[in-house]
Protein backbone atom coordinates (compact mmCIF):
# COMPACT_ATOMS: atom_id res chain seq x y z
CA UNK A 1 0.00 0.00 0.00
CA UNK A 2 0.93 3.13 -0.69
CA UNK A 3 2.09 5.32 2.21
CA UNK A 4 0.05 7.85 4.16
CA UNK A 5 1.99 10.98 3.16
CA UNK A 6 1.86 10.09 -1.11
CA UNK A 7 -2.29 9.95 -0.82
CA UNK A 8 -3.92 12.98 -2.38
CA UNK A 9 -7.56 13.54 -1.50
CA UNK A 10 -10.23 12.22 -3.71
CA UNK A 11 -12.40 15.05 -5.56
CA UNK A 12 -15.00 15.08 -2.85
CA UNK A 13 -17.50 16.43 -5.10
CA UNK A 14 -16.90 13.31 -7.42
CA UNK A 15 -17.40 10.69 -4.23
CA UNK A 16 -20.33 11.88 -2.49
CA UNK A 17 -22.45 13.20 -5.05
CA UNK A 18 -24.21 10.27 -7.23
CA UNK A 19 -26.42 12.14 -10.00
CA UNK A 20 -30.03 12.14 -9.88
CA UNK A 21 -31.26 9.04 -11.52
CA UNK A 22 -28.63 7.11 -9.54
CA UNK A 23 -30.41 8.35 -6.12
CA UNK A 24 -33.63 7.72 -7.71
CA UNK A 25 -33.21 4.98 -9.08
CA UNK A 26 -31.37 3.91 -4.86
CA UNK A 27 -34.02 5.22 -3.36
CA UNK A 28 -36.78 2.62 -5.23
CA UNK A 29 -34.93 -0.27 -3.37
CA UNK A 30 -34.70 1.02 0.09
CA UNK A 31 -36.98 -0.48 2.54
CA UNK A 32 -39.73 1.57 3.65
CA UNK A 33 -40.09 2.60 7.40
CA UNK A 34 -38.88 4.92 9.84
CA UNK A 35 -35.59 4.83 12.05
CA UNK A 36 -32.47 2.84 11.20
CA UNK A 37 -32.49 -0.37 8.95
CA UNK A 38 -31.73 -3.90 10.27
CA UNK A 39 -28.19 -6.04 9.31
CA UNK A 40 -30.78 -8.13 7.37
CA UNK A 41 -32.24 -5.11 5.44
CA UNK A 42 -28.77 -3.63 5.30
CA UNK A 43 -27.68 -6.64 3.22
CA UNK A 44 -30.84 -7.19 1.23
CA UNK A 45 -30.62 -3.38 0.04
CA UNK A 46 -26.74 -3.90 -1.06
CA UNK A 47 -27.64 -7.08 -2.78
CA UNK A 48 -30.53 -5.30 -4.30
CA UNK A 49 -28.18 -2.36 -5.46
CA UNK A 50 -25.48 -5.28 -6.84
CA UNK A 51 -27.95 -6.80 -8.86
CA UNK A 52 -28.52 -3.46 -10.33
CA UNK A 53 -24.85 -3.30 -12.61
CA UNK A 54 -26.07 -0.38 -14.47
CA UNK A 55 -26.26 1.72 -11.70
CA UNK A 56 -22.91 1.38 -10.11
CA UNK A 57 -20.62 -0.44 -13.07
CA UNK A 58 -19.75 3.14 -14.80
CA UNK A 59 -18.51 4.54 -11.48
CA UNK A 60 -15.72 1.96 -11.55
CA UNK A 61 -12.03 3.36 -11.37
CA UNK A 62 -9.01 1.46 -10.64
CA UNK A 63 -6.84 3.11 -8.35
CA UNK A 64 -3.13 1.23 -7.93
CA UNK A 65 -2.71 4.29 -5.58
CA UNK A 66 -5.42 4.39 -3.04
CA UNK A 67 -8.91 2.22 -2.14
CA UNK A 68 -11.80 4.07 -4.31
CA UNK A 69 -15.45 4.53 -3.48
CA UNK A 70 -18.08 6.52 -4.58
CA UNK A 71 -21.50 7.20 -2.52
CA UNK A 72 -24.76 5.71 -4.34
CA UNK A 73 -27.45 6.81 -2.02
CA UNK A 74 -28.18 8.59 1.54
CA UNK A 75 -30.67 9.82 3.03
CA UNK A 76 -31.37 10.01 7.07
CA UNK A 77 -31.68 6.62 8.00
CA UNK A 78 -29.17 4.80 5.38
CA UNK A 79 -26.25 5.47 3.26
CA UNK A 80 -25.08 3.48 0.10
CA UNK A 81 -21.17 2.86 -1.14
CA UNK A 82 -19.75 1.39 -4.15
CA UNK A 83 -15.83 0.17 -2.97
CA UNK A 84 -13.20 -0.69 -5.06
CA UNK A 85 -10.29 -2.42 -4.11
CA UNK A 86 -6.71 -3.41 -5.55
CA UNK A 87 -3.71 -5.33 -4.66
CA UNK A 88 -2.08 -4.20 -0.70
CA UNK A 89 -5.63 -2.13 -0.39
CA UNK A 90 -6.97 -2.36 2.84
CA UNK A 91 -8.58 -0.83 5.68
CA UNK A 92 -7.44 -1.81 8.87
CA UNK A 93 -9.18 -2.66 11.99
CA UNK A 94 -12.15 0.10 12.44
CA UNK A 95 -15.43 -0.28 13.47
CA UNK A 96 -18.41 1.94 12.10
CA UNK A 97 -19.31 3.42 15.82
CA UNK A 98 -22.92 3.54 15.81
CA UNK A 99 -23.86 2.66 12.18
CA UNK A 100 -24.40 -1.33 11.19
CA UNK A 101 -23.28 -2.95 8.07
CA UNK A 102 -24.07 -4.73 5.64
CA UNK A 103 -22.10 -5.61 2.70
CA UNK A 104 -21.83 -7.51 -0.34
CA UNK A 105 -18.97 -8.93 -2.96
CA UNK A 106 -19.65 -8.10 -6.79
CA UNK A 107 -16.67 -8.70 -8.02
CA UNK A 108 -13.08 -10.04 -7.31
CA UNK A 109 -12.57 -10.87 -4.06
CA UNK A 110 -11.80 -8.80 -0.61
CA UNK A 111 -10.87 -10.87 2.94
CA UNK A 112 -12.89 -9.85 5.78
CA UNK A 113 -11.42 -10.26 9.40
CA UNK A 114 -11.69 -9.63 12.90
CA UNK A 115 -9.35 -10.75 15.96
CA UNK A 116 -9.44 -13.62 17.92
CA UNK A 117 -8.19 -13.03 21.04
CA UNK A 118 -5.68 -14.20 22.21
CA UNK A 119 -4.21 -15.12 18.73
CA UNK A 120 -5.68 -14.91 15.26
CA UNK A 121 -8.44 -14.18 13.39
CA UNK A 122 -10.89 -15.12 11.23
CA UNK A 123 -11.02 -14.56 7.51
CA UNK A 124 -13.67 -14.70 5.51
CA UNK A 125 -12.89 -14.28 1.84
CA UNK A 126 -15.98 -12.25 0.27
CA UNK A 127 -16.66 -13.24 -3.48
CA UNK A 128 -19.54 -12.31 -5.88
CA UNK A 129 -22.68 -12.43 -4.01
CA UNK A 130 -21.20 -13.30 -0.28
CA UNK A 131 -22.65 -11.15 2.18
CA UNK A 132 -21.18 -9.68 5.45
CA UNK A 133 -22.94 -7.74 8.67
CA UNK A 134 -22.53 -6.62 11.76
CA UNK A 135 -24.14 -4.17 14.11
CA UNK A 136 -23.09 -1.01 15.30
CA UNK A 137 -19.69 -1.29 17.11
CA UNK A 138 -18.75 -4.88 14.73
CA UNK A 139 -15.30 -4.25 14.55
CA UNK A 140 -13.00 -5.51 11.70
CA UNK A 141 -10.72 -5.02 9.04
CA UNK A 142 -11.39 -5.49 5.17
CA UNK A 143 -8.32 -5.89 2.36
CA UNK A 144 -8.29 -6.67 -1.37
CA UNK A 145 -7.76 -10.54 -2.29
CA UNK A 146 -7.88 -10.73 -6.07
CA UNK A 147 -9.67 -8.59 -8.76
CA UNK A 148 -8.61 -5.47 -10.54
CA UNK A 149 -10.27 -4.29 -9.00
CA UNK A 150 -12.20 -6.12 -6.37
CA UNK A 151 -15.58 -4.66 -6.05
CA UNK A 152 -18.01 -4.55 -3.00
CA UNK A 153 -21.09 -2.50 -2.11
CA UNK A 154 -21.62 -1.34 1.91
CA UNK A 155 -24.89 -0.20 2.92
CA UNK A 156 -24.92 1.50 6.52
CA UNK A 157 -27.53 2.27 9.05
CA UNK A 158 -27.55 5.07 10.61
CA UNK A 159 -25.71 7.11 8.34
CA UNK A 160 -21.65 6.46 8.32
CA UNK A 161 -20.69 9.68 10.38
CA UNK A 162 -18.16 8.43 12.17
CA UNK A 163 -15.63 5.39 12.58
CA UNK A 164 -12.79 4.50 14.63
CA UNK A 165 -9.63 3.40 13.03
CA UNK A 166 -8.01 0.66 16.27
CA UNK A 167 -4.41 2.07 15.97
CA UNK A 168 -1.09 0.73 17.91
CA UNK A 169 0.67 3.37 19.17
CA UNK A 170 4.79 3.94 19.76
CA UNK A 171 4.91 1.75 22.83
CA UNK A 172 2.59 -0.96 21.74
CA UNK A 173 -0.73 0.52 22.99
CA UNK A 174 -4.07 -0.18 21.69
CA UNK A 175 -6.21 3.24 20.48
CA UNK A 176 -9.14 3.53 19.61
CA UNK A 177 -9.25 6.51 17.48
CA UNK A 178 -12.38 8.54 15.82
CA UNK A 179 -12.47 10.00 12.34
CA UNK A 180 -15.30 11.56 10.30
CA UNK A 181 -16.89 8.32 8.79
CA UNK A 182 -15.78 9.84 4.85
CA UNK A 183 -12.50 9.40 5.40
CA UNK A 184 -10.31 7.07 4.30
CA UNK A 185 -9.26 4.02 6.38
CA UNK A 186 -5.41 3.53 5.73
CA UNK A 187 -3.82 2.40 8.75
CA UNK A 188 -2.17 -0.67 9.28
CA UNK A 189 -0.24 -0.49 12.56
CA UNK A 190 -1.50 -3.87 13.76
CA UNK A 191 -0.77 -5.72 10.65
CA UNK A 192 3.20 -4.04 11.10
CA UNK A 193 3.08 -5.69 15.09
CA UNK A 194 1.13 -8.77 14.78
CA UNK A 195 0.74 -10.00 10.98
CA UNK A 196 -1.05 -12.96 12.08
CA UNK A 197 -3.82 -11.36 13.39
CA UNK A 198 -4.31 -9.33 9.95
Amino acid sequence: MASTDTLTPQDWTEVVSPPAELLAAVSALVPAGDGPLTTAQLVQLSADVAAREDLWRPLVVADTERRRYRLLYEDDRVDTWLIMWMPGQGTGYHDHAISAVGLVGVDGAVVEKQMRLPHGSSDVEVREGVTREGPAGYIHSVAHVEGSPAITIHSYSPPLMEVAQYRVDEHGVLRRETEHGRRELIDNTIAEIAPDIV
